[in-house]
C-alpha cells in the first residue's frame, strides 16, 4: 500500500471518530493550516480547576470536567455567565486560554466525553435525550450551586458535539431557553433523523419565539459545510422570532475547526 493511500485512510478514520465528513463540498481540497491557539507555558490571569468529575445517575457514567474561572473571580463577588463545552479532553487548554487572553468575564465548564468513545453515544441521536437530562438536571445545578453564576448559559459543541447542540436547541422549552447561546462548530447535522426535524417543527408550532443566539461554523477542506448550510437555511426558513443566527466558514479540515471557531465565536456573545 502506498504511503499516500495510508495517509488518506488514516485521515478518513480520524473523521469517522470525530463524527465528521458526512457531506462533501465543492470547495478546493487545499487545507489552510489553522492558527496555533495554545501557548506553551501560558500563565493564566484566571484560575483553572482541573480533573473534577461527576457521576450521573441518569446515564450511569462518570464524566471528568475542568473549570476555568475568570480573572479576580474569588475577590470580585460578582456572578458570571457559564459556557458549557463538550469534548474537554481535547479543547480545554485552547478554550480556557482564549477566554483568559481576552479577560472574558465568563466561567468555562469543559466536560470530557467519559470512558471509551462515549461521545458516540451521548452526543448522537439515541443517547442525546439522556445526556441532555444529565446536563440540565445534574451538571448545571451542581455548577450553579458551587459557583456564582448569572443564570445565563451557553453551549459549545464541535462535530458530534454540534449535533448534540442541535438536538438541545430543537427541544428548547417554550419561554426562557435553558441555553441562551449555541456555538455549534461544523456540526454532524447529517446524522439528524426525521424525528429530530419533527421535534424542531413542533417546537416552532408551539411558539415561534426563540430568544437564542445561534452561532454556526463550517469546515470545507473537507468538512460538513453543506449540512451546516442546510441546517442554517431550515432555521432561517421558519421565521422564528428573536432568533439571531451567525455563520462563518473556515477553509480548513473538519478536525481542525474547533479552536478557530471558538476564537471567533466568543467575540460574538456577551
Amino acid at each position: 500500500m502506498s504511503r499516500r493511500l495510508c495517509l488518506l485512510l488514516s485521515f478518513a478514520c480520524l473523521l469517522s471518530a470525530c463524527g465528521g465528513g458526512g457531506s462533501s463540498s465543492d470547495a478546493p481540497p487545499a487545507v489552510t493550516q489553522p492558527p496555533v491557539l495554545v501557548t506553551p507555558n501560558y500563565v493564566y490571569a484566571g484560575t483553572l480547576e482541573r480533573d473534577k468529575s461527576i457521576t450521573s445517575r441518569i446515564t450511569g457514567i462518570t464524566y471528568p470536567y475542568h473549570v476555568y474561572l475568570p480573572e479576580n473571580y474569588a475577590a470580585s463577588g460578582k456572578a458570571y455567565p457559564v459556557m458549557y463545552a463538550t469534548d474537554g479532553q481535547w479543547s480545554f487548554n485552547a478554550f480556557s486560554q482564549l477566554l483568559d487572553k481576552r479577560r472574558k468575564a465568563m466561567i468555562l465548564v469543559n466536560i470530557e466525553q467519559g470512558p471509551g468513545d462515549r461521545r458516540a453515544i451521548d452526543y448522537t441521536v439515541n443517547g442525546a435525550p439522556a445526556y441532555a437530562r444529565f446536563l440540565k438536571e445534574e451538571l448545571a445545578p451542581l455548577i450553579e450551586a458551587g459557583y456564582r453564576t448569572t443564570g445565563v448559559r451557553s453551549f459549545s459543541g464541535t462535530s458530534y458535539g454540534g449535533l448534540l447542540g442541535s438536538i438541545l436547541l430543537s427541544t428548547e422549552a417554550v419561554g426562557t431557553p435553558f441555553f441562551r447561546n449555541y456555538l455549534l462548530f461544523d456540526g454532524s447535522f447529517w446524522a439528524l433523523t426525521a424525528k429530530n426535524i419533527q421535534d424542531e417543527q413542533a417546537r416552532f408550532a408551539a411558539n415561534p419565539r426563540l430568544p437564542v443566539h445561534l452561532i454556526l461554523t463550517s469546515a470545507n477542506a473537507p468538512g460538513n459545510v453543506n449540512d451546516v448550510i442546510a441546517y442554517e437555511a431550515r432555521y432561517k426558513g421558519r421565521a422564528y422570532v428573536d432568533l439571531l443566527i451567525q455563520r462563518k466558514d473556515f477553509n480548513i479540515a473538519h478536525n481542525d475547526v474547533g479552536d478557530p471557531s471558538f476564537d471567533w465565536a466568543i467575540d460574538q456573545i456577551d
